[in-house]
């Protein structure tokens, strides 16, 4: 019985599945660990060295050295600028979100109860100090998204973008 059991195990290494691997775009910087990868079917967003603009397109296919999209073959090579917007965390955005509608809505619900709950005069109602603090707070709220750092891997010396195998 230990043997025929010995035998199966054995069998699994011995014959091994050499089945096909597929190939993602890995982009990383040299001195981390943490990379990004792009796989077939994802949306990337680039920019390549002679353009002007960014390109956004969905990767259908890719080869040893090239990224497919639809009938269009680019050299890896070629791409100087990667949006990696999608793939990392965002947070100053929604701290910026968070502050904004956190502003507006301190103002629709104090506006609610004054106006509905406690009944008070048209004139009441708005109350100019919490007007001032809530177009404050909205208004930070906007700056802090506007000028939340956009995030690009940039092709250079220590970021590197190469395609990899999954085995």
């Amino acid at each position: 019985m230990k043997i025929k059991i010995l035998l199966i195990i054995l069998s699994f290494f011995v014959f091994e599945n050499n089945g096909y691997s597929q190939k993602y775009l890995e982009l990383r910087k040299a001195s981390r660990l943490k990379y990004f990868s792009f796989y077939p079917g994802e949306n990337i967003r680039f920019k390549m060295y002679e353009d002007e603009y960014f390109t956004n397109s969905v990767i259908t296919g890719i080869s040893d050295s090239t990224l497919n999209f639809n009938n269009i073959k680019i050299p890896v090579s070629k791409i100087e600028v990667i949006d990696i917007r999608n793939k990392t965390s965002n947070m100053s955005k929604s701290l910026g979100l968070l502050i904004s509608g956190g502003s507006l809505a301190y103002f629709a619900i104090d506006f609610i109860n004054l106006s509905l709950v406690q009944k008070a005069n048209y004139k009441d109602v708005i109350n100019n100090k919490t007007l001032i603090n809530c177009s404050i707070g909205i208004g930070i709220g906007v700056f802090v998204r506007l000028f939340a750092k956009k995030k690009y891997f940039k092709r250079n010396k220590i970021n590197r973008i190469w395609i990899q195998d999954i085995q």
